[in-house]
């Protein structure tokens, strides 16, 4: 009874059966744990393929934690609202003027607990939140974005409101024409505020992405979010082979910057006041959505961009309703266009 009783069932298992579990556990801190177990544990965990790490953030002493927030809040007001702004309805407006880098990443490199995942090919990383909703107020209000890279940035789609909840009248299934009005100046400033705190945020995280490509190589996929799920990055097997090609020059060029440039843009806004959504059950007010691409040398016609502009960050009845959302706010004739130069 007693040899019954000590046998290991798990040493029955085959190595790949054992990577399959670990596989499905994906948790970082859970698979260090399993290092703990047996011999045949930690010989086994390294070669798992697909992990998930939550790090830290950095510790910053009284005199310097607040200083990523104020220097952003500071550079978005010099450049963005304290000077005149020009915004045309289905008009590009250039932008001459540059802007400068907004401050440190405010979370350490996940390379250190990383380094020894070699066979690593799918990878998601969470890092904290920075702070809260840059020109948001109250509990109900709401900012999401989604940005594709890969040497610089491909598309980031910017979702926002300032109130987001269950509507009252979810029970109705007929929905009502959306009612479109021209948005005051402050209000458009404070559109590009958010606007900019999401691509300041997405272009941190992308230069996180390249430290950790340049220390992991069999990488296929990686997904950067947050903590309060805000916003997410990704990349695919295509565009992280574009970025090693270019990794040793972009490195060079952009070794103390702790932020990826961001290319000139071409950017597409829409806007409801009150945004209905029947099909999830959700109502919006100040329903914002803007549509961010690169321009490449010369200014780019979003009129007929219909790209897939799904996959925010949520819950699942929540992401429902945000893709409900793009969708309702994509076939909008009012929209406003504009350019950013590069920062």
């Amino acid at each position: 009874m007693s040899s019954v009783e000590e046998e290991d069932f798990f040493d029955r298992l085959p190595d790949q059966l054992l990577l399959l579990i670990f596989n499905k556990l994906q948790d970082a801190k859970s698979l260090a744990r399993c290092l703990l177990v047996s011999h045949r544990f930690a010989s086994l965990v390294f070669q798992t393929d697909t992990v998930f790490l939550s790090i830290s953030p950095r510790k910053h002493n009284s005199k310097s934690s607040h200083r990523l927030p104020v220097n952003i809040l500071k550079i978005l007001f010099l450049k963005f609202i304290a000077k005149p702004l020009q915004f045309f309805h289905h008009k590009i407006a250039p932008n001459k003027s540059p802007a400068r880098n907004s401050g440190n990443l405010s979370y350490y490199s996940p390379n250190e607990v990383l380094k020894h995942f070699k066979d690593v090919k799918s990878l998601h990383i969470e890092v904290p939140s920075h702070g809260g909703k840059v020109g948001l107020e109250g509990i109900g209000s709401l900012l999401k974005w989604k940005a594709e890279f890969d040497i610089e940035l491909k598309n980031c789609v910017v979702l926002g409101a300032t109130s987001f909840q269950e509507s009252i009248d979810h029970f109705q299934n007929q929905r009502e024409d959306i009612v479109e009005q021209v948005l005051t100046d402050d209000e458009l400033k404070l559109r590009v505020v958010w606007t900019i705190s999401c691509l300041i945020d997405a272009s941190a995280r992308h230069w996180l992405l390249k430290e950790v490509l340049a220390e992991h190589h069999r990488l296929e996929n990686v997904t950067i979010s947050d903590i309060n799920k805000q916003g997410k990055l990704c990349v695919g097997k295509d565009q992280i082979t574009d970025m090693r090609n270019a990794l040793k020059s972009l490195a060079t060029k952009e070794s103390s910057t702790e932020r990826s440039r961001v290319p000139d843009l071409s950017m597409k806004l829409w806007y409801v006041p009150v945004l209905e959504l029947p099909e999830t059950g959700f109502s919006m007010k100040g329903a914002t959505l803007v549509v961010i691409r690169p321009v490449d040398g010369e200014i780019r016609d979003l009129s007929d961009d219909h790209g897939d502009f799904s996959g925010f960050d949520g819950e699942e009845s929540e992401n429902k309703a945000f893709d409900e959302a793009v969708r309702e706010m994509m076939k909008m004739r009012k929209n406003y266009v504009m350019t950013m130069s590069s920062f």
